[in-house]
């Protein structure tokens, strides 16, 4: 896992104008992804968001998942979890020892209990957006998982972490309408006008059902949106990754 040592971010540490100046240049790299997990959680959610993650790290290098939804994609990497981003914003661990490694460019931070709180104490919802800030400096991708109930939340984030799409994987045309629908009523606000459904175990004739008539309603209603997942590109043979020095990756397996 990665861990704390000079260069590692921890809550709280004073910043010198260099690495201030690196995490401006850092940001300007990032990029950010959301991702709305359906109420209905499934093995199949984790397990496709697991080889996306896998496929998206092999190709655009250091890539952060951030699970606020418990969506189990931790479990479906292999991974075992002793610490979140609670126990890290309540002192009880660095924040480095919550960020557990799946790879040598894959990292994922559990982070629903913080969203829990968050969503009833508005300091503390600021603490949890700066640090998963703070996590995500050093990385090229960083995606966030949230409930799709609650993609509002969003609205606490600086506006460089706020990503205009969110991808929504579905499984059944009732769980593809219910999340849908509950993500986009509240897009306005979250400043969300394009979301991807991400088909799993779907026929390709019923998913292309599915997307039409959910793409008219949210068009017609919300004013939103509605395509295709886009598949993560195959990594180019011999692509160069980003790695950490001062992050030692050790098995979690």
């Amino acid at each position: 896992m990665p861990e704390a040592s000079a260069g590692t971010r921890s809550l709280g540490a004073p910043v010198d104008q260099a690495s201030g100046l690196r995490k401006i240049f850092d940001q300007l790299l990032l990029s950010w992804g959301l991702v709305l997990q359906p109420t209905a959680r499934s093995a199949a959610h984790a397990e496709a968001l697991a080889a996306r993650a896998r496929r998206l790290a092999a190709h655009a290098g250091a890539t952060l998942l951030i699970d606020a939804a418990r969506s189990q994609v931790a479990i479906a990497l292999g991974l075992r979890l002793r610490y979140d981003l609670e126990h890290a914003l309540a002192g009880d661990c660095d924040i480095a020892e919550a960020c557990v490694a799946a790879s040598p460019s894959l990292w994922v931070l559990p982070a629903a209990r913080a969203l829990d709180r968050a969503g009833s104490d508005e300091r503390h919802a600021v603490r949890v957006a700066s640090a998963m800030q703070s996590v995500a400096a050093d990385m090229r991708r960083a995606i966030l998982i949230l409930p799709a109930a609650r993609v509002s939340w969003i609205r606490h984030l600086p506006s460089e972490m706020r990503p205009r799409q969110a991808l929504i994987p579905v499984q059944h045309a009732a769980d593809a309408s219910a999340a849908v629908l509950t993500a986009i009523r509240q897009a306005s606000e979250a400043e969300i006008d394009t979301f991807r459904l991400l088909f799993l175990g779907m026929g390709e004739a019923a998913a292309g059902r599915l997307l039409s008539g959910m793409a008219a309603i949210a068009q017609r209603h919300f004013g939103a949106i509605l395509l295709a997942a886009e598949p993560v590109p195959e990594a180019e043979p011999g692509s160069r990754r980003r790695h950490f020095r001062h992050r030692l990756v050790e098995s979690v397996f």
